[in-house]
């Protein structure tokens, strides 16, 4: 590979995308995948459902039992850009204090949060390992009943919701929790391969997942909406600023 092709790919990598050349994509067989309605119809893109589906569009169909994703290997590989939207935001309003639903391995949230008073809430069998590796910081059991033992300014739940079978019990939470900044991410269902627009989603950790459309009907159902944006292309990413109803 030539030097320019190796810087080229370089920047790429650094925003979130790659470039492929044309000598190296192949088309597909003919006849081996189907093009013809492999997505919805273009006015469906901006379709919501009912409330008691989570305004999700009718018709969909989301797993009630899904898999245990375990993310204490993890590090920065996903939603990078979400906790460094969020640590702009924590600046921006001088917000000191931080509670990360579903903090996985909380690699980012030390990262970008080390120093600000944190919180991080995830299941039993994660926190056994952040206590062990993070003793001196604050975990919670992801219960929703325990409020965080201080008052966080700035709630995150990064690609959290997607994997709860009533996404109402978080928000609630986060509702009682009164920040005054929230940060929510989620795959944005419309960038996700084909075959997915109807469910159950291809990740056999998720319950549900949202097209962009249904995910901000459903977030202003409960807060007010500051900004709502494609976070990252390339990992199907949406990502919404709010903020609780005065």
């Amino acid at each position: 590979m030539s030097a320019l092709k190796r810087s080229a790919h370089k920047i790429a990598r650094k925003f979130g995308y790659d470039i492929v050349s044309s000598a190296s994509a192949r088309p597909a067989i003919c006849g081996s995948e189907a093009i013809l309605g492999s997505f919805p119809p273009f006015n469906q893109y901006f379709a919501v459902g009912r409330r008691e589906n989570y305004f999700i569009h009718n018709g969909y169909e989301a797993r009630s039992e899904n898999a245990f994703y375990d993310d204490t290997a993890n590090s920065d590989q996903w939603q990078r850009e979400v906790y460094q939207f969020a640590r702009e935001v924590c600046d921006r309003d001088a917000l000191r204090s931080v509670c990360d639903i579903g903090c996985g391995s909380a690699f980012k949230l030390l990262t970008y949060f080390e120093d600000l008073e944190t919180v991080g809430i995830d299941l039993p069998a994660t926190l056994n390992f952040l206590r062990q590796q993070w003793p001196d910081r604050v975990w919670m059991d992801a219960n929703y009943e325990v409020m965080p033992p201080m008052s966080a300014q700035m709630v995150i739940a990064c690609d959290v919701i997607e994997h709860l079978n009533n996404p109402d019990h978080l928000l609630a939470y986060i509702a009682e929790i009164n920040p005054a900044k929230i940060v929510l991410s989620t795959p944005d269902r419309n960038l996700l391969r084909r075959g997915t627009h109807n469910g159950p989603p291809g990740n056999l950790a998720h319950c549900r997942e949202w097209g962009f459309a249904e995910f901000h009907a459903y977030v202003a159902h409960w807060f007010d909406i500051e900004d709502h944006f494609i976070s990252s292309a390339a990992q199907c990413t949406q990502c919404v600023l709010c903020k609780p109803r005065c």
